[in-house]
């Protein structure tokens, strides 16, 4: 494990360590809200789709067969022949989504442990009152278990994780960081984390090639040398402010938030700044729209931000409002809302989606997005989508997780899998993953292709603007809830994912980030 002896990084000064700790509880609370929102089909895990041998339970079925239907099955042969060509297309995918399905369609195979180890390191907070997410390292544990089992580690190598947890004591994070810098890993992949903005200048000046899980700071957006496949504030934000103004056409706009420091700053860095834009461009008056702010986790204001709501939007004939809070929140202001009367149309982000929040009679007609593809809808999603969550629902749940399962761990998951199959690729391409991390880095920093395992539509990390260099995926989808008990349908945009790239970049010119004072 990482010695946790804090070398070369020193203690943290008096008022830094205020300054992290007063952000501590506020960033637990709207983590969900940055979080990822990958879609969990729950189809239940079959073994075999991790390259297990499932000849002996298919055999009674083959006994079973007429002998007279044996030979219009000959004749079907050649259907079976093109499923079995696989269902990734790199060009449609993204790169690397062909490799990853060559690799599970090949069978099980073990890693060479004779050869020398990759060597993966994590920084992840857990174990703490206001907040631990231990899902994102078994995440991580059950994707280099399948990988070392199942894929033939990296190009035969076993694959070794190297995790490094800790509390609330920023000290003992940076200690982690010194370890991690120290130890020179092929791939650093942060966690979550509290302490990101005093962390990022040991691993970044340590030369690592790093990925990392939830961005939520600014500084998680706008450090070079990180990339990030997953979108958090950046693909769910801009995105809906885009999607309510331009796709919905809304006449009046509310924009609930967060009332802490971290929800402040997502949502004047990621929605404030995005729909100003979009005034800017003309697409909605400036008195048309409104951000306010909800006290995460306290009810007690609920009546207040209700009431300014309604005064809002009344007299509108198409209002909407955005939900960027915790699940919880989204609940109890749903129905709220309701039992006032309200009766514009709602849209929320994918932390808003849970069970309490869809059985909830007021979620009817509700836009949800989500940054994969039509929530809970197997049946709609394309067959390489499908085909990579049953995978990976195996993959889960036969490494056997000791937390509950969620999208943080299915994060944690994906994008292990995404820094080994991109691995792969650089030494394809005459890459040295051990003595170049700079290329590396460099090899995913430059792609304008990428698969995000298990998303059909792929990432260009080519668009980023400087002041979101290192998060690549920029796109959501929206679907709309039919209440409870139903299900998922499509909204407006239909199976098209919502790109907020261009809103970004004209906002870094029109609407540029204030320059820390």
């Amino acid at each position: 494990m990482l010695d946790l002896e804090n070398r070369g990084g020193g203690p943290l000064r008096k008022s830094n360590l205020l300054k992290l700790l007063s952000i501590i509880f506020a960033f637990a609370l709207i983590a969900g809200a940055c979080g990822g929102d990958d879609d969990d089909s729950g189809s239940s895990s079959d073994s075999s789709v991790l390259g297990e041998d499932s000849s002996e339970e298919e055999a009674p079925a083959e006994e079973e067969a007429p002998a007279e239907e044996e030979a219009p099955a000959e004749e079907e042969a050649p259907a079976e022949e093109e499923e079995a060509a696989g269902t990734a297309d790199d060009s449609v995918n993204g790169d690397g989504a062909e490799l990853w399905e060559s690799i599970v369609d090949g069978g099980a195979v073990a890693a060479d442990d004779s050869l020398e180890p990759i060597l993966i390191t994590l920084i992840n907070i857990e174990g703490t009152p206001v907040g631990s997410f231990p899902e994102i390292r078994e995440g991580m544990e059950a994707a280099v278990e399948t990988v070392n089992n199942t894929m033939g580690g990296m190009n035969g190598r076993p694959v070794e994780l190297d995790s490094c947890v800790h509390g609330l004591d920023p000290n003992e994070a940076v200690a982690c960081a010194n370890g991690v810098a120290d130890a020179q890993p092929q791939l650093h992949i942060q966690g979550i984390d509290f302490f990101n903005p005093v962390l990022w200048p040991t691993l970044t000046g340590a030369g690592l090639a790093i990925m990392q899980t939830v961005p939520i700071f600014i500084e998680d957006f706008d450090t070079e040398g990180i990339i990030s496949t997953e979108g958090g504030c950046v693909s769910a934000f801009p995105s809906a402010m885009q999607y309510g103004v331009e796709t919905l056409q809304a006449d009046k706009y509310v924009i609930l938030y967060s009332d802490t420091g971290p929800g402040l700053v997502c949502y004047q860095d990621t929605e404030e700044r995005m729909i100003q834009q979009l005034t800017d461009d003309g697409a909605i008056a400036q008195e048309d729209w409104i951000g306010i702010p909800d006290v995460s986790g306290d009810p007690s204001d609920n009546d207040a931000v209700v009431q300014q709501v309604l005064e809002f939007v009344e007299g509108s004939d198409n209002a909407w409002v955005y939900f960027g809070l915790q699940a919880s929140d989204c609940n109890e202001i749903l129905s709220s809302l309701a039992s006032n009367g309200y009766e514009g149309g709602v849209v929320a982000s994918g932390s808003c989606r849970d069970d309490s929040v869809t059985s909830n009679p007021a979620s009817a007609g509700v836009h949800f997005g989500s940054s994969c593809c039509i929530p809970d809808r197997p049946d709609l999603w394309d067959p390489y989508t499908a085909k990579y969550y049953e995978w990976r629902n195996a993959s889960i749940d036969s490494f056997g997780p000791t937390v509950p399962k969620s999208n943080f761990m299915e994060v944690g998951h994906d994008v292990l899998i995404a820094g080994i199959i991109q691995m792969i690729r650089f030494e394809a391409a005459g890459g040295d993953i051990d003595n170049d991390a700079a290329g590396f880095s460099s090899f995913l920093a430059t792609q304008d292709n990428m698969n995000r395992p298990g998303e059909a539509i792929p990432l260009d990390c080519t668009t980023n603007s400087s002041e979101f260099v290192s998060v690549c995926q920029k796109s959501s989808g929206y679907y709309v809830w039919s209440g409870p008990g139903g299900q998922f349908e499509y909204g407006p945009l239909g199976e098209e994912l919502l790109d907020a790239t261009d809103l970004i970049l004209r906002a870094a010119e029109g609407n540029p980030r204030p320059v820390a004072g």
